[in-house]
């Protein structure tokens, strides 16, 4: 296992930076995952990881070992490709002993290594078929299989379940997340899923445009975002346009005015002016009886989408513009229907407010 130093890397194609300046931390044992939009740097930054790129700024530390100059065979990664980059005139076992053989290892501990990680990802059986005989999700085994039979200090993945259909996704990542438990392996995760990122991650770093946005536990990235990028990007949100008036440097209080109302907010930092209150779908109410910290607004149901477990309502309130909504009543005959009036209370306490340009929070989501 190793443990990963990132220190102001930044990586350049032409004259644009598909990393800028990025710093970070990844402790040994830890499942740390890479999560952006296509484009964002997330695959770059694993590449350079991996030693496929050089650069151009910056330094890679595997334990303290510099890493910078180090060839891609001297890093001791196992990587999974998007693809799974699986040999098909080999088999199964052929595939997976590719790496081994490759370091010369000496038959009896090859066949012993070969099969100790088929049995772990559970394709012991299957040890003599082709590639072209199995499916999507076996295939993915076999890439990790072969990933894992070296040894690696670290584990590199790169969107590898991008490629199965939805509910093999959801089996395939609790088996990934099974096995690097049980085998303590530092592993490195790019995927553009938020929800996969959320529940196999021990951290997270959300990326865009090259630039590392934040860092943190699954339920500090989703309760807490940053910046408006990362509420934007992770989960679904709300964005009310609001004003900050007289805040009070004593009690850390100030009046928020939204949709012509005044509500008391606590701030975790001192401002006012311009800002965007960001809530989720989950902690507004419809038609309800308001409690005390909650903020009540009008409005008329424009659209609804019946989603079994839950509904997606969408409100137009005119003051704040349209608002989603997910109520987890479902009785289909009590459902609201479009063009219906209904009232929305607001839970401010799990709001975020970030300022005016949406750079930075100056009220997190508080605790209970």
């Amino acid at each position: 296992m190793s443990s990963i130093r990132i220190e102001h890397l930044s990586k350049y194609f032409g004259r644009s930076k598909g990393i800028d300046d990025a710093d970070l931390h990844i402790q040994q044992g830890e499942f740390f995952t890479l999560l952006g939009p296509s484009g964002c740097g997330k695959t770059t930054l694993l590449r350079t990881l991996a030693g496929f790129y050089r650069q151009e700024e910056g330094h890679i530390y595997f334990d303290d070992r510099l890493m910078d100059d180090e060839p891609v065979y001297n890093r001791d990664t196992g990587m999974v490709f998007q693809n799974y980059a699986i040999f098909p005139h080999l088999s199964v076992f052929e595939n997976v002993a590719y790496g081994l053989k490759a370091r010369k290892v000496k038959k009896p501990e090859l066949e012993r290594r070969v099969m100790e990680a088929l049995e772990l990802v559970e394709l012991g059986a299957y040890r003599d078929r082709q590639p072209s005989e199995m499916s999507g999700g076996q295939q993915q085994r076999i890439a990790l299989a072969r990933a894992i039979v070296i040894h690696p200090g670290l584990l590199l993945m790169d969107e590898p379940l991008s490629n199965l259909d939805a509910k093999l996704r959801l089996k395939m990542r609790a088996e990934i997340r099974a096995l690097q438990q049980k085998l303590s392996i530092t592993t490195v995760y790019v995927t553009h899923d938020q929800e996969e990122a959320l529940a196999v991650s021990d951290r997270i770093a959300v990326l865009s445009g090259g630039r590392i946005q934040q860092i943190g536990r699954p339920h500090e990235i989703y309760l807490n975002p940053a910046n408006r990028i990362v509420a934007d990007f992770i989960g679904t949100s709300n964005f009310l346009p609001v004003r900050v008036a007289g805040y009070d440097e004593a009690s850390c209080k100030a009046a928020l005015e939204l949709g012509g109302q005044r509500f008391t907010v606590r701030l975790d930092k001192p401002y006012e002016g311009e800002a965007i209150v960001s809530i989720r779908p989950e902690h507004i109410r419809l038609d309800p009886q308001p409690e005390d910290g909650q903020a009540v607004l009008g409005g008329t149901v424009s659209g609804l989408t019946f989603l079994g477990e839950k509904v997606e309502y969408i409100v137009d309130t005119g003051a704040v513009g349209k608002v989603q909504v997910h109520a987890y009543q479902t009785a289909y005959d009590s459902l609201h229907r479009p063009g219906q009036a209904v009232s929305l209370s607001l839970d401010l306490a799990c709001a975020v407010i970030f300022d005016g340009q949406g750079r930075e929070a100056v009220k997190q989501y508080a605790t209970r």
